[in-house]
């Protein structure tokens, strides 16, 4: 346990340098990471592990086959969800991702989902983006979730080309954008597995559905999707 005097140290550090929280920007509580109890109270979940959201079901429906479309938050811009990415994809906080995943893993399990999949694999970023960030904020969603439900986290899939942007681009755009630039590592692994494919985010559902068509193809017995976060 840690001494007295570290404790006043760390208390003395916090008052003028202060952990702030991702969405109020206020101070954070000793032993609290990243996010306060009133934004983690108000985080703006989907609830979607409960019942079915029309507008994020119908983001793959009738695409492709799948068993759940699981997404944990509603994306807002300029909203705690946007911050929460932000921080996750571009100011190196991998543990958001985690801690985010672990969240969720909780919801999951009070829904029946602890023994629904064989596998969480994470949608791959490409090597040199991945080298650049100095991780994937996918996989670390998914080693959150992992580490709750207690699945396995595989790196099934690599992705063999650098697409553009997806950001400021239509839904056909994006699906002509990620067509063909994921690969199945090895097939045999995921044959006859229930699978949970997931991301960070779900905008159009593109690269869900290009990550989601090669492990069909690949053999899988059931195909889930889980995302952090929805736009609407």
């Amino acid at each position: 346990m840690p001494s007295k005097i570290s404790l006043i140290l760390n208390d003395f550090v916090a008052l003028f340098f202060p952990n702030i929280c991702i969405g109020c920007k206020g101070p954070l509580p000793n032993g609290m990471k990243h996010i306060c109890p009133t934004c983690q109270y108000e985080l703006p979940k989907t609830n979607n592990y409960k019942q079915e959201v029309p507008h994020i079901y119908q983001k793959l429906a009738g695409s492709i086959p799948f068993n759940h479309m699981l997404a944990y938050l509603h994306f807002q811009k300029k909203g705690i969800v946007q911050h929460i990415l932000h921080e996750l994809k571009y100011n190196h906080k991998e543990d958001v991702g985690v801690m985010m995943g672990r969240w969720y893993g909780h919801d999951l399990l009070l829904g029946g989902f602890a023994t629904e999949f064989d596998f969480i694999i994470p949608v791959p970023l490409h090597p040199s983006k991945q080298r650049k960030r100095g991780y994937n904020q996918s996989e670390a969603f998914a080693n959150g979730l992992s580490e709750v439900l207690k699945t396995d986290v595989y790196i099934g899939l690599k992705r063999v080309t650098a697409n553009e942007t997806q950001t400021r681009k239509s839904r056909a755009e994006r699906l002509d954008n990620v067509e063909a630039i994921f690969e199945v590592i090895n097939a045999s692994e995921v044959q006859e597995k229930r699978v949970l494919l997931v991301d960070d985010v779900i905008t159009t559902g593109a690269t869900l559905l290009a990550c989601g068509n090669v492990l069909i193809a690949a053999g899988v017995k059931e195909l889930s999707f889980g995302v952090l976060a929805s736009t609407y």
